[in-house]
């Protein structure tokens, strides 16, 4: 019996390390389990804070404000706009024939012409030896000529006394004689032609300016235009006096102007300088794939790769303009594109004489701002927004939670990133940014005439 206690006892002592063993264990996994559990509960309780909009340090919840600019469309680009250049409204081209050479030019590219003004001179001394081949030419056709009618005179004489077997054999001869003598009649008229603009090329060896202009360019090795795929003039002179806008414009945003367009052409040094005028043509035919314009601006993304198309806008006055300046080309006319109409459940007691709306003001916190309304939308439920607020401005819809000093965040989601007043000043116009400094995705960008 003491035998047998002493195995059992030594049974008992061998299994308590093993059941102490499970036990850790499976607190170890209740503890990890316990750890996730608690995790998850933390995410959710943060997720739910973002969704709610969170609490302030004061308690309170925090708002979103949405930009002014984005809401309404004004100041950020919205508006088409788009850089010009003044260029004249007539160009004279000078070519060349494939025979012509020049042998000395008097003028240089932007130089200033009248009429008379010496351009440039052919060299004739190919011209002359031209000249005379091709009244050494002349002179063999009418030989030839001279010779066949004699031999149709003399068969039409052997004709008559021939017997009548071999009369169809002269009649046949005759009349290919008579095809002979028409086509060389053919070939003297076009030799004649091209000896005649040969001689008359001579005779003016010197050429001389039509116009008052500018000297836009010469091509010594003519060559093709890469952007137009046409060959090039030898020289083009700008005649001045008259002037016209190029402006380009982007695949994508082409169908923002058609002819008949009126638009303000304003200053670039001075913005309360304007014309007025109409798009004329929007040159679909000659796509210029520019990669690389030096200044954008209007109303499509930037990308520098989509092929442009040149536009041309013909000035109601161009009092004020000179050749060669650059403007911006806008496409509204009327004060309509610089009204602000915001939606009228922005608004608090907007049917009152004292309506407002939450602002976000200094230190990103929530305070009411008056505001003076104008026309009204009924169909649009918006208000014109006349004094009071400005594109770069926040604002918050309003709700219980508003009040003034509760803590504001500006959701920039819509703009990029970009918070800053791009409008200058309430209703004004921002000024255009490098293209490189550009962000992609930001609205207000558009490709325009190199500088």
């Amino acid at each position: 019996m003491r035998g047998i206690r002493k195995q059992s006892s030594d049974t008992q002592s061998s299994s308590q390390p093993k059941e102490k063993r499970r036990l850790d264990t499976k607190q170890k996994k209740g503890m990890l389990i316990g750890g996730g559990i608690f995790l998850v509960a933390v995410i959710a309780l943060i997720l739910v804070k973002n969704l709610t909009g969170g609490s302030g340090a004061d308690g309170e919840n925090v708002l979103y404000a949405d930009s002014v600019g984005m809401i309404t469309g004004t100041g950020l680009g919205t508006q088409n706009r788009f850089t010009g250049v003044v260029e004249a409204q007539d160009t004279l081209k000078l070519t060349l024939a494939d025979n012509q050479k020049v042998k000395q030019i008097f003028v240089e590219k932007g130089q200033e012409v009248e009429p008379g003004t010496k351009l440039f001179e052919y060299d004739t001394e190919e011209l002359a030896m031209t000249l005379d081949q091709g009244k050494l030419q002349l002179e063999k056709i009418t030989n030839n000529i001279s010779s066949m009618n004699s031999q149709i005179a003399a068969l039409t004489t052997e004709k008559k006394s021939a017997p009548a077997s071999e009369q169809l054999s002269y009649t046949t001869q005759i009349q290919d004689l008579q095809m002979e003598i028409k086509q060389e009649e053919y070939n003297y008229k076009v030799k004649e032609l091209e000896v005649n603009r040969t001689q008359k090329s001579l005779e003016q060896s010197t050429v001389t300016s039509t116009v008052a202009g500018i000297v836009q360019e010469i091509n010594e090795q003519q060559g093709t235009d890469p952007s137009t795929g046409e060959s090039k003039p030898f020289m083009s002179i700008l005649s001045t006096g008259k002037y016209r806008i190029k402006g380009k414009i982007s695949e994508q945003n082409i169908g923002n102007l058609t002819p008949g367009t009126q638009v303000t052409i304003r200053s670039r040094v001075n913005e309360d300088e304007i014309w007025t005028g109409t798009v004329d043509t929007v040159d679909t035919e000659k796509p210029e794939n520019s990669s690389k314009d030096s200044m954008s601006y209007g109303s499509e993304n930037s990308d520098n790769q989509a092929t442009k198309y040149p536009f041309y806008v013909t000035l109601d006055t161009m009092d004020g303009l000179m050749l060669g300046q650059h403007v911006y080309i806008e496409t509204s006319t009327s004060l309509e594109a610089d009204k602000m109409w915001l939606m009228r459940d922005y608004i608090v007691d907007a049917d009152s004489d004292h309506p407002y709306v939450w602002v976000a003001g200094d230190n990103d916190k929530l305070e009411k701002r008056s505001v003076t309304l104008g026309e009204t939308k009924e169909d649009m439920g918006t208000c014109e927004i006349v004094d009071g607020l400005k594109a770069s401005d926040y604002i918050v819809w309003p709700s219980e939670e508003c009040k003034k000093g509760a803590a504001v965040v500006k959701n920039d989601s819509g703009t990029s990133g970009s918070t800053s007043d791009m409008s200058g000043s309430e209703g004004g116009y921002k000024e255009p940014v490098e293209e490189n400094a550009m962000q992609e995705g930001v609205p207000g960008t558009e490709e325009s005439v190199d500088e």
